[in-house]
C-alpha cells in the first residue's frame, strides 16, 4: 500500500513526526552528556529518573482526557507547551549564562507533555485508519521514525556543544510548527459517545478505575510484557553491550583477516548502531514488499527468533565479523516485528478506549527502556555468560508469548467490552 493512498491526516501525521523526530533527536541523545558536564554523573541519573517519572504521569494523564475530550485538544496543549518549555530551555542556556537546573525543570515540562500528547498521537492513527492498512501504516511509521533519528543525530553530534542554543530553538520553532499544521489541517477524530456518566464520579478516581481494569485485560498485559521484553533487550546495546565491548576490546583489534582495518569496543559500537540504522533505513521497504503475502504470525516468529539470537550473539561475542552478522541477523528480525506487533497493538484496543490504552503500553514501553540500567548494575556482580543466558531466555519468553499472542481467537474483542 502506497504513502498517498493513506488518509491525509495520517499523511500530516507522518510528516510531521518525521520534522519533530529529527530536530528532537538533534538534542535528546546527548543531554546526559550535557547534564554529566555541568552537575556530575550521580544527579544525572537523579534528574533522569524524575524525568521519566513525569513522562509516565503525563502518558497516564493524557491517554485517560483524550478518551474523555477528542485528540486534538491534547496534542495542541501538548505542542504548546513542549514549544514553551523549548523556549525556556534555550533562553537557560545562551550567552546569558548556563543553568542546568532550570534547564532541568523545564524538561520536566516538556517530558509531561510529551507524555501526555504520545498516546493521542497514537489513538489518532488508528482513528483513521482500518485494520487492513495499519501494517502499511506502521511500515512507514517506522521508517520515517528511523530516518528522522539518524539525520537529527548526525545534526545533533556535529553542532550540540557548540551551536546548543540555536539546538533548542529549532527544536521549538518545529514544534511550533507541528501546532499551527495540526491546528490548521487535522481535524478531531474522536468524540466521545457521552460524557455525562463520568460527571458523577470522581474524575482521579474514574482515571485509576480505568487503568485497574486494563491491568485485568490478560490478553493486552500479556503483550505488553512481550514488547517489554523486546525493548529491554533492544536497549542492551547502547548500556550493557555497550559498555562490555569498551571493557573487553580496549585495544583495537582486526575485523577480519582479509581486511587490514582494526577496530576497539567503542568503534565496534559505532559501527553496530550504524549499521542497524541504515539496514532500517534502507531494507525496511524492500523487506516489507518481500514479505507483504506472507502469514503475518510467520513474520512475528521468525523476525523475533533473528532479533533476539542476534542479540543473544552480541551479548557475548567478541569477534568484529560476527557482531557485525550478528547485527544484521537483529536488524532484519526487527524490520520483521515492528509493524506486525504494531498493528496487534492497534487491533487489540477497543474504540472508546484508545488512549488509555496507548498510555498503559507506553508505560511498558519506558519500563522496557529502564530495564536496561538493571542489567549495568547487575553486570558488576554478574560474569557476562550469566547476562547472555538471561537475555536468550527474556527472547524464549517474549517469543512464547507471541506464539501465544497470535494464534487466531474469536475472543479479544469479547474481552474488551467492559474493560473501561
Amino acid at each position: 500500500m502506497k504513502f498517498n493512498s493513506f488518509n491525509k491526516i495520517i499523511q500530516i501525521r507522518l510528516l510531521l513526526m518525521f520534522i519533530s523526530t529529527t530536530s528532537t533527536m538533534a538534542v535528546l541523545p546527548y543531554l546526559i552528556i550535557y547534564f554529566s558536564k555541568h552537575v556530575g554523573s550521580l544527579m544525572t541519573g537523579i534528574l533522569f529518573l524524575i524525568v521519566m517519572i513525569s513522562n509516565v504521569l503525563g502518558s497516564l494523564l493524557g491517554g485517560y482526557v483524550s478518551d474523555k475530550t477528542g485528540r486534538k485538544k491534547i496534542i495542541l496543549i501538548s505542542e504548546l507547551t513542549i514549544f514553551v518549555g523549548y523556549i525556556g530551555v534555550a533562553f537557560t542556556n545562551s550567552t546569558w549564562g548556563v543553568f542546568p537546573y532550570i534547564t532541568f525543570i523545564f524538561f520536566i515540562l516538556i517530558q509531561f507533555s510529551q507524555g501526555a500528547g504520545n498516546p493521542a498521537y497514537q489513538a489518532l492513527i488508528i482513528d483513521m485508519s482500518n485494520p487492513q492498512e495499519r501494517k502499511s501504516i506502521y511500515t512507514y511509521s517506522y521508517w520515517i521514525r528511523n530516518i528522522g533519528t539518524a539525520i537529527g543525530s548526525m545534526v545533533g553530534a556535529f553542532l550540540f556543544f557548540d551551536y546548543l542554543l540555536y539546538l533548542f530553538l529549532g527544536v521549538a520553532v518545529t514544534t511550533l510548527f507541528s501546532f499551527f499544521i495540526t491546528y490548521l489541517f487535522i481535524k478531531e477524530t474522536y468524540i466521545p459517545i457521552s460524557q455525562e456518566k463520568y460527571q458523577k464520579v470522581s474524575s482521579s478516581l474514574e482515571m485509576l478505575t480505568s487503568y485497574i481494569k486494563i491491568i485485568g485485560n490478560r490478553i493486552f498485559v500479556i503483550f505488553s510484557v512481550a514488547s517489554l521484553l523486546f525493548i529491554s533487550v533492544e536497549e542492551q546495546l547502547t548500556n550493557y553491550i555497550g559498555v562490555r565491548l569498551a571493557n573487553e576490546i580496549p585495544n583495537p583489534t582486526q575485523f577480519a583477516s582479509f581486511l587490514s582495518l582494526e577496530l576497539d569496543g567503542v568503534n565496534l559500537l559505532g559501527i553496530l548502531k550504524s549499521e542497524n540504522t541504515i539496514l532500517v533505513v534502507c531494507f525496511t521497504m524492500v523487506l516489507t514488499r518481500f514479505i507483504s503475502k506472507r502469514n503475518d504470525r510467520s513474520v512475528l516468529m521468525i523476525g523475533l527468533f533473528l532479533f533476539f539470537a542476534g542479540y543473544t550473539i552480541i551479548s557475548i561475542s567478541q569477534t568484529p565479523i560476527i557482531l557485525v552478522l550478528a547485527m544484521f541477523l537483529a536488524s532484519i528480525g526487527e524490520i520483521m516485528y515492528i509493524p506486525v506487533s504494531q498493528t496487534m497493538l492497534s487491533n487489540m484496543v477497543p474504540d472508546y478506549a484508545r488512549s488509555t490504552y496507548m498510555a498503559f503500553y507506553s508505560i511498558a514501553t519506558i519500563l522496557g527502556v529502564s530495564t536496561a540500567g538493571i542489567f549495568m548494575i547487575i553486570s558488576s556482580w554478574l560474569p557476562p555468560i550469566i547476562l547472555t543466558i538471561l537475555i536468550g531466555v527474556m527472547g524464549v519468553v517474549s517469543l512464547t508469548l507471541f506464539y501465544n499472542l497470535s494464534k487466531p481467537r474469536s475472543d479479544i474483542k469479547v474481552d474488551f467490552k467492559n474493560l473501561v
